[in-house]
């Protein structure tokens, strides 16, 4: 039993058995999630170690202790301005003539994304406890998306639960078939483009034709959506 199973079990009443459930429940987590914590697969963000240190009644630093130790997952390095992803693995090569704009020699197959708890409407800026995860994907399956959030967030009507997630490209242009995030400063909107030459016309999901108000602001593009089964 390792250090996080043993305060779940402690937090659960002395009992082990259902503790992970039990705080997938309370953190809105898939049980998935709370079991990869469980065997070191993979760590919690830093807003779920500030959850977790309110439920487990300890300080911060107490519940990043829990999942240090031997283990083949690290954090991510801080985001930092987050100007660009950040990627974190494949450097493999280093090339020692390489310039300062041209550091590493090899480019890396997997991204890291940050998943939000909410839309970060000031990317690249953004509150790091807004992190809920860090997910590394294969590049091919990125493209160019820069995070992700649930498909709720972004006030899809057809979303399907905390499993429905869009991966996002932060942009202010886009392409024909294109899911386009629109806001007016205080909610987000959802439109499908339609290329007519160089000028979008847009859909709503069951292809109506709707008129954008010209003060709505192109927040990003839908590169992907994951919906549960």
């Amino acid at each position: 039993m390792n250090k996080f199973e043993k305060q779940l079990e402690k937090w659960n009443n002395g009992v082990l058995r259902g503790a992970q459930a039990k705080l997938a429940k309370a953190l809105k987590v898939s049980t998935a999630t709370t079991a990869l914590w469980a065997t070191g697969k993979r760590r919690p963000s830093k807003g779920y170690v500030a959850q977790m240190a309110r439920l487990f009644n300890l300080d911060i630093y107490q519940v990043v202790k829990l999942f240090q130790g031997p283990s083949p997952v690290t954090y991510p390095a801080p985001a930092l301005s987050l100007q660009a992803l950040h990627e974190q693995a494949g450097h493999s090569a280093y090339c020692a003539e390489a310039s300062s704009e041209e550091e590493f020699c090899a480019q890396s197959n997997t991204v890291t994304l940050p998943f939000f708890a909410h839309f970060p409407s000031d990317y690249p800026r953004f509150d790091e406890e807004n992190i809920l995860e860090w997910w590394n994907i294969p590049r091919r399956y990125a493209q160019g998306a820069r995070y992700l959030v649930r498909s709720s967030v972004l006030g899809l009507k057809d979303a399907q639960g905390e499993a429905d997630l869009c991966f996002i490209k932060p942009t202010s242009t886009a392409a024909h078939g294109q899911g386009v995030i629109f806001t007016d400063g205080k909610q987000f909107f959802v439109y499908r483009a339609v290329m007519h030459g160089d000028t979008p016309a847009y859909q709503n999901l069951s292809g109506t034709r709707v008129k954008i108000n010209p003060a709505w602001k192109i927040k990003g593009v839908i590169i992907s959506r994951i919906k549960p089964f």
